[in-house]
């Protein structure tokens, strides 16, 4: 086994939106490989900006990062392209393209007492959370890692503003749903067997949505029913019960929609999301609060807070199910 895929073989558990998984791989020596876009597994109607796709880069390149330095070697890297030409590019494409985004060198160096299993232990969990609260000096460290990266987290626990958000994301779900290219783009993306999801390896996994497969379904096929009046209320109801308990909710904001910032940003949100397992936290991000603009405007209003760009629970649940990962041979290019 080379160096590269031994890295890939824990790097792959790098998150990505809707689990797509864009990152492939063409090693050129035991010292040099180039990372590339996979163009079909990118969302450019629900990510029109491309910022969330080119954070996922940021996010798998500081993966690697984290990893190379763990097995003694620094990784560094030349962009064949600024981050904003892949945001112009993407849209444009009607077939798969393989998009060079960076060749990458390893070169000899000390080891890292980094712990490679947080990589293993890290899930979104839409699990319903325990009521134990975040002890301060956590909330404390999470704000000071986001600091040194110049953006900022915060937290919100009045039970009363929680509720209102979740009310807010769920209204905002149910609209985009019922936009033609949201809709048509996201439920590409739903695996509602375990024959589809194990056939693919990758997408939104019904074991790990905390939902029943009808209902999953539903959504998907019948989109229309989450915006008549009844079927909608019995539905908005229906999806706030799978949350569960939501004692906190966590923010990051900053510079974030300018795809060179979104790219830097990749780099942070991999090691804050790695130290939140750290200290046994999961996370489930709430995306269409910060992609939907009437949400996000809302959202800027009801906090105060400007440049929201993730928005998520947070805190101590049961484990959740683990969701799959395409193989390092899939993810190789030849």
């Amino acid at each position: 086994m080379s160096v590269w895929t031994d890295l890939l073989t824990t790097a792959v558990r790098a998150p990505s939106p809707h689990n797509v998984q864009p990152w492939r791989l063409r090693i050129v020596s035991d010292d040099e490989a180039d990372l590339f876009i996979d163009s079909s597994r990118t969302l450019p109607k629900e990510d029109p900006t491309g910022s969330f796709i080119i954070l996922t880069m940021g996010m798998f390149l500081e993966a690697l990062r984290l990893l190379a330095a763990n097995n003694g070697f620094a990784l560094t890297y030349d962009n064949y392209h600024e981050p904003a030409w892949y945001a112009a590019e993407i849209p444009k494409l009607t077939q798969q393209t393989f998009l060079p985004f960076a060749r990458l060198r390893l070169t000899p160096t000390t080891q890292s007492d980094f712990d490679p299993s947080l990589f293993l232990k890290r899930r979104t969990s839409r699990l319903s959370l325990k009521p134990d609260p975040i002890p301060n000096d956590i909330i404390k460290n999470l704000k000071l890692l986001a600091n040194e990266s110049d953006q900022r987290f915060e937290v919100v626990m009045d039970q009363d503003a929680i509720e209102r958000i979740l009310e807010k994301n769920v209204e905002a779900l149910f609209e985009d749903l019922n936009n033609p290219l949201y809709h048509d783009e996201i439920v590409e993306w739903f695996r509602f067997t375990d024959s589809s999801s194990n056939k693919t390896r990758d997408g939104l996994d019904y074991r790990c949505m905390n939902t029943s497969r009808s209902a999953f379904w539903l959504s998907a096929r019948v989109p229309q029913l989450l915006k008549l009046p009844v079927t909608s209320q019995i539905l908005a109801k229906v999806y706030r019960s799978q949350l569960g308990l939501v004692p906190t909710i966590g923010m990051l904001s900053g510079e974030f929609w300018e795809a060179e910032k979104a790219f830097a940003t990749g780099s942070f949100l991999m090691r804050f999301w790695l130290e939140t397992a750290k200290y046994n936290l999961y996370l489930h991000p709430y995306g269409n609060l910060v992609t939907n603009k009437k949400a996000a405007a809302w959202l800027h209003k009801e906090t105060g807070i400007p440049d929201i760009w993730l928005i998520f629970k947070i805190g101590y649940s049961a484990v959740p199910p683990k969701s799959h990962r395409r193989s390092v041979e899939e993810i190789l290019i030849a």
